[in-house]
């Protein structure tokens, strides 16, 4: 089977990129600096103005591409988020442990109730298609296409796990919230979301750009939380909806990974 051609590095100027990067930042921050309530406002200054900012620096390029590959997007991503996934469990049994033995009181933070899912459930519904509709394409828009598409062109000649890696780690700060409400246990949660990341990265680099297939898992992902607390007569349908989609995509990238072998 011939292998598809990854994404094409394209030559960032610097300067160009490190702007684009400090707007995305900027423009989710300051719903926390100005304290935005509302749904409306909050998309507007943190999704729609980043994402204007980057179609105008590269984002013809990142659209072109997104819908190609699906078939291979699909593989990679569900193989990637799964096996990662898995890896992270592990790793945050490990960080959790490793916390706890140097204090016992880590188990009080790690067991705070999550910020984000303390809404109503008739907002967390809302909150289920937002996750479909809002928050998937646009940051894998953004966080993907722009941020990790952009250091692949500018590291051009270097392994994409590199890029992957250094833009995984910028996609985990703006999730700053979690170490304000966590503390340093939030440790755990960074690791969670920096192999999410590298997931995403993977199957947007091997399927050549596709965006479509990164922004839905990612909007299934998030929309398993929410409808959590959106459905409070049945509560666990969300976790074992989430569950399936690890263990299923785990099994995806095993019986890939052998296939290949």
């Amino acid at each position: 089977m011939e292998e598809l051609e990854p994404i094409k590095p394209v030559r960032h100027q610097f300067l160009k990129y490190a702007v684009g990067v400090i707007l995305i930042i900027l423009g989710i921050y300051s719903q926390y600096i100005f304290n935005m309530r509302g749904l409306i406002y909050g998309t507007l200054v943190v999704y729609v103005l980043p994402a204007f900012v980057v179609y105008l620096l590269d984002g013809k390029r990142i659209l072109i591409n997104s819908f190609k590959n699906l078939k291979t997007a699909l593989k990679f991503g569900l193989g990637y988020f799964g096996v990662l996934s898995v890896a992270g469990l592990a790793l945050a049994f490990f960080l959790l442990a490793l916390l706890f033995a140097f204090n016992p009181e880590i188990m009080d933070m790690i067991t705070k109730p999550n910020p984000l899912l303390d809404i109503t459930p008739d907002l967390a519904m809302t909150m289920v298609w937002f996750s479909f509709i809002v928050v998937g394409p646009f940051e894998e828009f953004l966080f993907r296409g722009f941020v990790f598409g952009g250091l692949v062109g500018i590291l051009k000649g270097k392994h994409w796990v590199y890029p992957a890696l250094a833009s995984s780690l910028i996609f985990s700060i703006i999730h700053l919230y979690y170490f304000i409400a966590f503390g340093i246990a939030s440790i755990i949660q960074f690791s969670q979301i920096t192999l999410f990341s590298l997931g995403m990265c993977g199957a947007y680099y091997k399927s050549g750009g596709n965006l479509i297939i990164p922004a839905l898992i990612h909007g299934a992902y998030d929309a398993t939380s929410f409808l959590i607390i959106a459905l409070p007569e049945n509560p666990f349908l969300g976790l074992e909806l989430k569950i399936l989609m690890i263990v299923a995509s785990f099994f995806i990238g095993v019986f890939y990974a052998i296939g290949k072998r």
